[in-house]
């Protein structure tokens, strides 16, 4: 393997068991759970409903809105003048400006989250924020994706965001397991296998891990003045989801650099082998006299 690509998976192997086992707490943990037992009964299904239609919403009709908060093409052609450097000139320095671009709009989506979540709280206005919430998301991702060269208007990357998404919000339970699941999806991309998959069943397991997890919070944000929260809660989240996403990208990118090149290195064993065993079979030629 690839020096440069062995180490930096190292890296992202070492951050991700820091994300695997960082543990909840602080603020919004220590008040979320002093009303948890006075969520009303149907909140948790009305959350996972409202999420569901938000994502598949989003999917299907607000792509276009999303695009208009950022240049697409712009990050297309940042993302090929990396990935060339990366294969003909310096990999260390391409793979740090691809990082860089994948984070570059970070900070400003976090600040949109802190503002719609907090405007809408002061309100007490929890449950409509949920598609401004899963737009702003979604643009993180999607900046990600096309710094790294990934299509998030293709199905199998929306599958492949969803699978995301899950993972980055799964119950302590659950997240070892999700996240073996996006690492297996990731090989079966990289290496081109086929895969059978139900995308509206997955933004029904999408919007379940959301609802568990944002449940109380969003019953915080439904109350007016209290639901103030909702902006440093919302900033917490679209933290959490972006830092997972670009590890797994980042991941993603660089195991498929590696599967290039041990295709590309075939064809020239193979040749080499072939060299080798003509040069063995002149030899033997010249020895026997004919």
């Amino acid at each position: 393997m690839d020096k440069v690509i062995r180490k930096n998976l190292k890296k992202i192997q070492q951050k991700e068991q820091k994300l695997l086992q960082k543990a909840g707490g602080g603020l919004l943990e220590t008040i979320t759970d002093k009303v948890e037992d006075k969520i009303p009964d149907g909140l948790y299904e009305k959350l996972q409903q409202a999420f569901y239609i938000g994502f598949k919403t989003v999917f299907e009709k607000g792509n276009v809105i999303i695009e208009k908060t950022y240049d697409r093409d712009e990050l297309a052609i940042h993302h090929r003048v990396y990935d060339q450097s990366f294969d003909l000139i310096d990999k260390k320095k391409s793979l740090k400006g691809l990082n860089k671009l994948a984070g570059q709009n970070h900070l400003r989506n976090l600040g949109i989250t802190a503002v719609e979540g907090s405007g809408l709280g002061l309100l007490g206005i929890g449950l409509p924020d949920i598609p401004v919430f899963i737009g702003v998301v979604l643009k993180s991702v999607y900046e990600i994706s096309l710094s790294y060269g990934y299509d998030y208007r293709e199905e199998d990357e929306q599958y492949f965001i969803l699978k995301l998404l899950e993972a980055a919000l799964a119950s302590e339970e659950q997240k070892e397991d999700c996240n073996r699941q996006v690492d297996k999806l990731i090989r079966f991309y990289t290496q081109n296998e086929p895969i059978g998959y139900d995308l509206d069943q997955q933004m029904r397991r999408t919007s379940d891990s959301f609802a568990a997890d944002m449940l109380c919070i969003k019953f915080l944000q439904g109350l007016p003045l209290i639901g103030v929260i909702g902006g440093p809660s919302n900033v917490v989240y679209c933290k959490k989801i972006s830092d997972y996403a670009r590890l797994k990208y980042q991941k993603r990118y660089l195991l498929q650099k590696e599967e290039q090149q041990r295709r590309q290195q075939k064809p020239q064993q193979k040749k080499q082998v072939s060299e080798t065993a003509a040069a063995e079979d002149a030899a033997k030629q010249k020895e026997l006299g004919t």
